[in-house]
């Protein structure tokens, strides 16, 4: 929904930064990776494939391109990071910056950052993001920040890990929007990020989306949340799926028959036993799935074919330019300290 907003707000390119939980589910439904590339990925056969990539195997960047409902088409990036995952908010900001400014125009390129609940309150780096995002070197006319509120970090609650009541309560420094919305109701969810691409449009400032959800399993695959959170855990277990409450609530409005929802989840079943079968395949062409994605050959570290290209200048020329540089105008009065500082060392610098 913000891709196709984006794309009705003449936005072209989205750079995307976001945490562990759900980046998977991004890569294959948002990005289009494929499944098979990402299988592949997990069972370690391929020596060096994460090198220079990031430290775990589901920090994966990605490049494609998202078509909207209008036939608008937006370049995705989204970013590699490292498991101190607020780092990245930075690098996407730099990323957007760096476009806009080659592109001479602030608000075709964008930035969306999703964070974890506790980082967005806990990380210092988070509050640096927001107090430089109005200084005219750093603004890039509005970043979408969606926190992904599973109101637990790693294994601590809410009460022992932050001060105040809502992890977004950092924002508050700023004069931009702080949107709460449940996120077991994904039409509610819609509202806020056409509030949230509304407002970004018309004041070009950051806007912040507190989506207020839970953790169905544990932190990773060895964490079992009942032994830190019991009693919270037995209402998750109670809960139906977002998927599962949203489709009662379609199946009432007579949008979709119960028959279509499962032939829907059926199809994407059998695509993904599929991919993973095909990933087992040892004929299978990692390489060429590679290809298909932007950064597909990086992989860190220097090129082996590339050949030396002289980049040398006569030490005359730079001589010549650094006495260029020190020259000043007569009708300039430099600051008193500015001739011995600037001129004097530089000259000194020229003559070797």
């Amino acid at each position: 929904l913000m891709l196709e907003d984006a794309g009705n707000h003449g936005v072209d390119e989205v750079v995307i930064g976001m945490a562990h939980r759900g980046r998977i589910n991004v890569l294959a439904n948002i990005m289009q990776k494929d499944a098979g590339q990402i299988f592949r990925e997990f069972v370690d056969k391929d020596p060096g494939i994460h090198f220079g990539r990031g430290d775990v195997k589901y920090h994966q960047g990605y490049a494609s391109t998202w078509t909207t409902s209008e036939g608008k088409k937006l370049c995705l990036e989204l970013c590699f990071n490292p498991s101190h995952l607020e780092f990245v908010g930075p690098v996407v900001l730099g990323r957007v910056r760096a476009r806009q400014d080659r592109r001479s125009d602030r608000f075709k390129v964008m930035g969306l950052v999703i964070h974890g609940d506790a980082a967005f309150a806990g990380q210092g780096v988070v509050q640096e993001q927001l107090n430089m995002s109005e200084i005219p070197g750093y603004r890039v006319g509005g970043t979408l920040h969606v926190i992904v509120n599973n109101q637990i970090g790693f294994t601590t609650s809410p009460g022992q890990s932050r001060s105040s009541t809502y992890p977004s309560d950092v924002a508050k420094m700023l004069q931009i929007p702080i949107l709460h919305v449940n996120g077991e109701h994904p039409e509610a969810v819609a509202q806020a990020i056409h509030l949230a691409m509304d407002f970004r449009e018309r004041f070009h400032k950051d806007v912040v989306i507190d989506m207020y959800c839970y953790r169905r399993h544990g932190h990773n695959e060895g964490d079992d949340p009942t032994f830190t959170q019991p009693l919270l855990y037995q209402n998750v277990r109670q809960r139906k799926s977002v998927r599962e409450g949203y489709l009662e609530s379609l199946l009432k409005l007579g949008e979709v028959t119960r028959e279509e929802a499962d032939e829907i989840a059926v199809r994407r079943l059998e695509h993904l036993e599929a991919e993973l079968n095909k990933s087992r395949d040892p004929n299978f062409d990692y390489q060429f799935h590679l290809a298909r994605g932007a950064w597909s050959h990086y992989r860190g570290g220097p090129d082996a074919a590339v050949p030396e290209v002289p980049t040398s200048v006569p030490r005359e020329r730079l001589q010549e330019l650094l006495r260029k540089m020190v020259e000043l105008p007569a009708s300039f009065t430099p600051h008193e300290k500015i001739p011995k500082l600037l001129v004097q060392s530089r000259l000194e610098m020229a003559e070797g």
